[in-house]
């Protein structure tokens, strides 16, 4: 089983600026779908806080950003009831 979910917020489709790739990981053993919902909402947002600095239009950024990430997280995890939980719906093959 994955231990860790990692968070990225990536800055290709955010700032031009390499650089400001940012990620996060977040520990998956022991918690409930919910506890672990909330880690990674804790985590996107402060990824995408951290990714907006001096963006144009940050809220909008932030937005698309937090989205993409929890998303993103969510799919790595292959998980339905956490993907449940975050309203979101796996991809099947």
């Amino acid at each position: 089983m994955i231990r860790l979910l990692t968070v990225a917020a990536t800055a290709a489709m955010l700032i031009a600026a390499p650089a400001s790739a940012q990620s996060m990981k977040v520990a998956v053993a022991g918690k409930t779908t919910e506890q672990l919902h909330a880690d990674i909402a804790k985590a996107a947002k402060k990824v995408c806080n951290q990714a907006v600095v001096g963006a144009s239009f940050p809220r909008e950024m932030f937005a698309s950003c937090y989205k993409a990430a929890v998303a993103d997280a969510v799919a790595k995890s292959n998980d339905p009831a956490l993907a449940a939980a975050a309203g979101i719906t796996l991809a099947s093959r």
